[in-house]
């Protein structure tokens, strides 16, 4: 069975998560996490990619991007078939290290991102090895508190969410410690395109219209409605016309047709 297409384009933030081979360790010393963040600011300023948060486990790693370019898959092949090479070549081996392609899934950073940022920076903390996440360094939550300077991180579409100066970095900390764990259940391989459902249910909510009228709109008055809450998607929340054909399940020309 071939692979599915990858959901990409320009100017959109992914999620991305990728394994071990066999969920074995792709980090074994504090070099190798510190050869994979070396890495990762030279193929992030090498393809003009920005990093808005990351985590470094010892299984696998996750990284929250902005693509300007559509440079996704290019950017991740060089990025882990470097760190692949430095690995077998430090540890004597031969073989993938890690086990499968990528997986990434479109973001809404001024919708999702916060909380997919927390999710990121609690990796630690829901495996146990720390109880505060300023504690565990390999990942880019003690850059959103200031303690320390990573130039390619750029956590400020996230941190002006909750504010400016030093409140923002207080406010995230609050959230990041916090109990609610968000809309999005992160950890599903099926949530699809940027939680497509849960924003189109969010939307809805906001203007008082009910989510099965957009979603099998019956009549010129429902495909109205339908088309509503595509040119709010597009004009309030920044999605593209091929996010949002994902998620009602039409063609990218008829979705450029609403929004003209």
């Amino acid at each position: 069975m071939g692979w599915m297409p990858r959901v990409c384009g320009e100017q959109v933030y992914h999620h991305i998560y990728a394994w071990g081979n066999d969920r074995h360790p792709v980090f074994k010393s504090a070099t190798h996490y510190e050869k994979y963040l070396e890495l990762l600011e030279a193929h992030t300023l090498a393809a003009d990619i920005g990093v808005v948060a990351y985590a470094l486990m010892q299984t696998h790693v996750h990284l929250f991007i902005y693509d300007r370019e559509n440079m996704i898959s290019r950017f991740m092949m060089r990025l882990h078939g470097d760190y692949a090479r430095y690995y077998n070549k430090v540890n004597e081996r031969v073989g993938h290290v890690f086990g499968e392609r990528f997986n990434n899934k479109i973001v809404l950073a001024n919708l999702y991102g916060k909380w997919l940022s927390r999710y990121i920076h609690r990796q630690a903390i829901e495996a146990c090895l720390v109880k505060d996440p300023a504690g565990y360094p390999w990942s880019s939550y003690r850059v959103y508190l200031g303690l320390e300077q990573k130039a390619f991180v750029r956590p400020d579409v996230i941190l002006l969410q909750f504010g400016e100066d030093e409140k923002c970095r207080r406010e995230y900390r609050k959230f990041v410690l916090a109990e609610d764990n968000g809309p999005v259940d992160w950890q599903r391989r099926d949530r699809g395109t940027m939680a497509g459902i849960d924003l189109v249910q969010h939307i809805c909510r906001e203007v008082d219209i009910e989510v099965s009228v957009v979603m099998k709109p019956r009549g010129a008055r429902a495909r109205q409605l339908r088309h509503r809450v595509m040119r709010i998607a597009a004009e309030k929340y920044g999605c593209r016309p091929f996010q949002i054909a994902a998620v009602f399940g039409v063609s990218r020309a008829a979705v450029s047709r609403v929004l003209a």
